[in-house]
């Protein structure tokens, strides 16, 4: 019998009322979004598709071929499950969820890679949401943390929060959208990189099959089975697929179109780690967390649902000790020496990191599908020049490098400056607006930029010349990449 409930990214939520009510505000503008997104009836479809007939099916990675490329190919699978499929038909709009778990492809769950041959792959857990009221476009949601905990449903509706202004309406508001763990499971509740196990040899360690997927092949892998099972349940393809992350998940945006530049329209990455080895290796707890910030409900409430606790800098303390502790055992095991710390964070670099040169094959791709009279592949990035867990330095140094790739690449200067925009926020931190702003602007919430980025990223791809908004706060309004001078005034690159 199929289950309905009162739920999704319009219905009741365990946000606190200072969330609520700008969401409750945004929510009377649906109508101005449905037809702003053009969105389709799909309704009749998914009472016939969307049904607990489903569960327990199984499926062959051969089912995900149609999907995977030829230029930029896409990992395996060791197949895939769905788990439960709910109707819910009472939320506005109505819309069908489907959870499932992507099987590894280490024969029997035992990877080669790791020294412990008790220890076994885990799945990447899935969710996908479809809603009756469909514009045809597919959203690939990012991870915070070490991966969010798999709610598609709760992190749609933190995605609105953050991204949405009244006027502007709800960002994710007729889009059908997919999210995963990456393969880590319940560490995506803090700060704890159990997915990476000790190697045979110190070299095995970044060719395992988890820290893989939570480095990269676990962003494509759900993208395929995404694709393959909203086709199943509407009978298209979306017209257009776009990556939407913050923290972890801004690095996953970013490696997603360096990897996969044929598979995605667009993306928004938010706060990325690019350089995360590095990360690990200099992060320091600042020397002061304003704690009423943290501990303001709304503030708080972000936080939490990024690393799945109270954060405090007892927290953050705690939480990064725990992580080089974890990895300086795993180098220990794998047979390093008393430098094997610094040394295991190199061999995961490839995996974990992305470097401005990887986006090349992205530029390629987006001025091949520009020529042709296609739309244009476009890449938003922004960063809070306050940020106490990203310094502001990993973004500023990363396009700062993008703008200077055209004196090495075949790459043009108007070829990034028509394909990337790059804010830098005043005040903001890692998710929300600290004290100083929040006494300068009455009525801005901790969380929401007052800019609705999915609509404005839409918006761009299909038109170069679409009007855009800005970040509440941006120091560079146009999205223009700075230059040196101001990003070094902004502290958001390193010091010579």
């Amino acid at each position: 019998m199929n289950k309905t409930k009162i739920s999704g990214f319009h219905g009741a939520t365990r946000w606190p009322g200072r969330l609520l009510r700008p969401f409750l505000l945004a929510m009377a503008c649906g109508a101005f979004i449905s037809s702003a997104h053009a969105a389709n009836d799909i309704s009749g479809t998914l009472i016939r598709t969307c049904s607990n007939q489903l569960n327990g099916s199984r499926y062959a990675d051969a089912v995900l071929d149609d999907f995977r490329g030829t230029r930029f190919p896409s990992p395996r699978t060791g197949g895939f499950t769905v788990t439960s499929v709910e109707q819910v038909w009472l939320a506005l709009p109505a819309y069908c969820l489907i959870k499932g778990t992507i099987q590894p492809t280490s024969p029997g769950g035992v990877d080669p890679a790791v020294k412990d041959p008790s220890y076994r792959v885990s799945d990447i857990n899935f969710q996908i949401y479809v809603p009756s009221q469909w514009n045809g476009k597919f959203v690939q949601l990012g991870g915070g943390g070490f991966a969010w905990k798999t709610d598609v449903v709760a992190n749609g509706i933190q995605t609105n929060l953050q991204y949405s202004p009244s006027l502007q309406g709800i960002a994710l508001s007729n889009y059908a959208v997919i999210l995963a763990d990456a393969g880590v499971g319940d560490s995506g509740k803090s700060f704890d990189p159990e997915f990476v196990q000790a190697g045979r040899k110190l070299r095995d360690v970044a060719k395992q099959e988890m820290v893989k997927n939570f480095g990269q092949d676990s962003i494509k892998k759900s993208l395929d089975v995404g694709l393959y099972l909203l086709k199943k349940l509407t009978g298209s393809k979306p017209t257009d697929t776009y990556f939407v992350g913050i923290s972890t998940g801004g690095r996953q945006a970013l490696k997603a179109m360096a990897n996969w530049p044929d598979a995605y329209d667009g993306i928004v990455a938010g706060a990325p780690p690019v350089d995360e080895t590095n990360l690990l290796k200099t992060i320091e707890v600042p020397a002061v967390v304003n704690d009423w910030v943290v501990n303001w409900a709304s503030a708080s409430a972000m936080i939490t649902s990024l690393f799945g606790q109270q954060v405090s800098q007892q927290t953050l303390s705690d939480g990064l000790g725990a992580v080089s502790r974890h990895l300086a055992d795993v180098a220990i095991e794998s047979g390093a020496d008393y430098d094997g710390y610094n040394r295991l964070l190199d061999e995961l670099a490839p995996v974990w990191n992305v470097r401005p040169a990887e986006l090349l094959a992205f530029f390629d791709a987006a001025a091949s599908q520009k020529k042709a009279g296609g739309k244009g592949k476009k890449i938003i990035i922004y960063q809070g020049t306050s940020d106490f867990l990203v310094p502001c330095t990993q973004a500023g140094e990363f396009v700062s490098k993008l703008a200077a790739l055209p004196s090495g690449g075949k790459v043009t200067a108007s070829d990034i400056k028509g394909s990337v925009r790059a804010y830098f926020i005043e005040d903001y931190s890692h998710g929300f607006y600290n004290t100083n702003s929040l006494l300068r602007r009455v009525g801005l919430t901790p969380l929401q930029l007052a800019w609705n980025a999915v609509a404005d990223l839409d918006n761009w791809v299909h038109d170069d010349q679409a009007r855009y908004g800005a970040p509440s706060l941006a120091r560079n309004a146009t999205g223009e990449i700075p230059a040196n001078q101001s990003l070094g005034a902004w502290k958001c690159i390193a010091t010579p």
